[in-house]
């Protein structure tokens, strides 16, 4: 009987220390909503001088939200006729072991030149600040929110199953507590003489980064 009484007692105890781990050992999630204005997000200094980088602002806008009442809203003029990009970044040191995925909402104006659209994550990572990016983009519809979501806990793989890109002895996963950067690129992806489409000049707009 005292047997059974103990053993009792212990899987209850066990059960109630797992809960608590789970609660307390949980991960608070990490949100850049833009309610409060940018955040440090911003178009890098070194894209202006890079010819197939197309951002001309970057601001706050109530124009759009994918929650709330704002967003970021990135200028930009793509030419159509080339490969091309904008790119918004924040640069600031973070520990994310123990995150499972980083997600971003973007949207794209119904006058945007349509199947020629990706969007991508990009995490600047390591003692090095090696450049990692989301191995496959996210296609983006115009006239609609996209939402691109990518898991950051995934363990080493071969290079063709890896969902990051990234030279194979400095993998994100083994940094993840050396985040330098987050940032997200939208690619017109035009690709001469046979994938082209029309010159894009107006905005993109970007809302609710998390990591949780």
């Amino acid at each position: 009987m005292f047997r059974m009484r103990f053993l009792r007692f212990l899987l209850v105890f066990s059960l109630v220390f797992s809960l608590c781990d789970c609660v307390f050992g949980a991960k608070e999630e990490i949100r850049f909503d833009f309610e409060e204005g940018t955040q440090g997000w911003k178009i890098p200094d070194w894209a202006y001088y890079q010819d197939d980088h197309r951002g001309k602002t970057s601001n706050i806008s109530t124009e759009r939200a994918s929650s709330g009442e704002q967003s970021l809203e990135i200028m930009c003029d793509y030419p159509g006729k080339l490969w091309a990009a904008v790119l918004i970044e924040r640069e600031k040191d973070m520990d994310l072991s123990g995150y499972e995925s980083i997600s971003v909402d973007v949207y794209l104006p119904r006058k945007a030149p349509k199947g020629l659209f990706l969007g991508r994550v990009i995490l600047t990572v390591g003692d090095g600040w090696w450049f990692t990016e989301q191995r496959v983009a996210e296609p983006l519809e115009s006239g609609k929110w996209t939402t691109i979501t990518i898991p950051l806990d995934t363990p080493d793989l071969t290079d063709r199953q890896a969902l990051w890109r990234g030279r194979k002895e400095k993998r994100l996963y083994n940094n993840l507590n050396k985040i330098k950067k987050i940032a997200v690129r939208i690619e017109y992806d035009a690709a001469p003489p046979y994938r082209i489409g029309p010159k894009y000049d107006g905005p993109i707009y970007v809302d609710n980064v998390v990591i949780k």
